[in-house]
């Protein structure tokens, strides 16, 4: 306990004996041990009343050790006015940081020091965004020139949208299933309703022409060999070729 603090509590139980404003649960226990001499219960009240009002300082003290301050000056030339600290209790790590920063709000900085820290904070920061951003790009590029197995659905979907798509590739799987859709809806009009089967098909021919290319180029194989009877069938099923990757 302090000094300042000590004299702080001593002036205010004088000030209470002087004024005979007593603590009512001090004076009750004192007045109890001096059983019933008011004299002796004034010496008494001094002692339970100063040891109160040490735990009391001291549960302040503790409180105030574990609240975070919003806001607070950093006071630093190499700093804004105002950076929000970190919110961690002071008795947790000793001391609050600043957040513009990084440097304890109460210890002195060389001022070229933490500049520099600084600087080199941010180019670590800036080193690992751009490496981020090259190899989400290579993976992108990548991915771009590769094919990947569908279902029916993602099948249908992809040499649909990519209507007239000659370039790129096809997986086995994505063209297989298009063909599927192709022959299992143009044979069930053609049975029901021959003119719409008839639209049909010449609606989706350039899809499938489309497909039939880029899953020729998925084999490494360029797009006009899928007009080669019977062997673009052996051809339309192999499996893709990694190797191609960068000729389509």
């Amino acid at each position: 306990m302090s000094e300042d603090i000590d004299k702080k509590i001593a002036s205010i139980v004088r000030k209470e004996l002087k004024n005979e404003n007593y603590d009512d649960d001090c004076w009750l226990k004192a007045f109890k041990k001096a059983e019933g001499d008011e004299q002796k219960a004034k010496v008494f009240y001094i002692d339970f009343r100063t040891n109160d009002l040490k735990k009391q300082t001291e549960k302040e003290k503790r409180t105030e050790d574990l609240k975070t301050n919003s806001h607070v000056q950093c006071g630093r030339p190499f700093c804004a006015n105002k950076y929000q600290i970190l919110l961690i209790p002071k008795k947790s790590i000793g001391v609050q940081l600043c957040e513009g920063c990084g440097n304890p709000l109460e210890q002195k900085v060389n001022q070229k020091s933490a500049l520099r820290d600084i600087e080199q904070k941010q180019s670590k920061s800036n080193n690992s965004y751009m490496s981020s951003t090259i190899k989400t790009s290579v993976s992108n590029n990548s991915n771009s020139k590769t094919s990947r197995p569908m279902n029916f659905t993602e099948s249908i979907s992809s040499c649909l949208k990519k209507y007239a798509t000659f370039e790129g590739r096809a997986s086995r799987s994505e063209y297989w299933y298009f063909v599927l859709f192709y022959a299992v809806v143009g044979g069930v009009t053609e049975y029901f309703v021959p003119t719409i089967s008839a639209i049909f098909i010449l609606a989706i021919f350039i899809p499938a022409a489309a497909a039939g290319c880029r899953r020729m180029h998925d084999v490494g194989r360029s797009g006009w060999f899928q007009l080669i009877p019977l062997v673009n069938l052996v051809w339309l099923c192999e499996q893709s070729d990694n190797s191609a990757t960068n000729k389509f």
